[in-house]
């Protein structure tokens, strides 16, 4: 794989990410409490997962493209994670 290929593969797994966390969110707002604990536990496990083992691996073979949100230097975009699944507003939620 060379850093073009790897770049879209960084930004693919970052948008399921991004996915996954609203996801969260979309449960929480619109569901039990305890389906929303069991739902976020099961999603933190695979996040964790797709992180650690994917991710990682990914930007340890190509540092650069580590977000700065990593303490990378790889500028995301916002657009790559438009359209969103779901939107909430983290000050009604909290």
């Amino acid at each position: 794989m060379n850093q073009k290929e790897a770049e879209k593969l960084s930004i693919l797994l970052m948008q399921v990410q991004a996915r996954l966390n609203e996801s969260v969110a979309y449960v929480r707002d619109l569901d039990s409490k305890d389906e929303f604990e069991m739902y976020r536990g099961a999603v933190g496990q695979v996040m964790g997962t797709l992180y650690l083992d994917i991710e990682e691996k990914l930007w340890s073979r190509f540092p650069e493209l580590r977000p700065k949100s990593m303490d990378g230097p790889y500028e995301v975009s916002e657009e790559i994670f438009e359209p969103r699944f779901y939107q909430w507003n983290d000050q009604e939620n909290t």
